[in-house]
């Protein structure tokens, strides 16, 4: 059996934090505004592994009113997302996502991002696509706001 889980996630940026995309630390004016790392592109992952399992989402397991995840590293939340879903007899197949930043670009991190990923979801790079866009200057990501992402995971059960 296969199913698909979609997982979404938006973060504000501002001027001196750090900014963390996949568990990778980007060279960046602006970072993430968030209570934990704020790792949009975890966070989404997380959120479509959990969907795709048909288990709810990243808030049920890790919400933000609770202070054991304040500032915590978002591979955190993957790892213990990945046991969740082994448990439950599900392996990821295939992994694909959409990174939405106007700036930096992020052509020089993507391969490092999809390698980090893999390791974390312990599957082969080559099931791990990572896609980078500009909002072409337009709404909130365009005038370097926010940070938003977009996960696509193929589960097998």
């Amino acid at each position: 059996m296969f199913r698909v889980g979609f997982g979404y996630d938006l973060h504000q940026l501002k001027k001196g934090s750090k900014l963390l995309i996949g568990g990778v630390e980007i060279d960046s004016e602006f970072g993430a505004f968030s209570f934990s790392d704020g790792d949009c592109l975890l966070h989404a992952l997380v959120d479509a592994m959990l969907g795709g399992a048909g288990l709810g989402d990243i808030g049920e397991y890790f919400p933000d009113t609770d202070e054991r995840f304040r500032d915590i590293n978002s591979s955190f939340f993957v790892t213990e997302t990945l046991d969740l879903i082994n448990k439950n007899d599900f392996k990821i197949v295939n992994m694909d996502a959409t990174i939405l930043l106007e700036r930096p670009k992020l052509m020089n991190y993507k391969q490092i991002i999809k390698k980090n990923i893999a390791n974390l979801l312990n599957i082969s790079e080559y099931s791990v696509n990572i896609k980078a866009k500009t909002n072409e200057k337009i709404g909130e990501i365009g005038a370097s706001l926010a940070i938003a992402s977009y996960v696509v995971v193929l589960l097998e059960g």
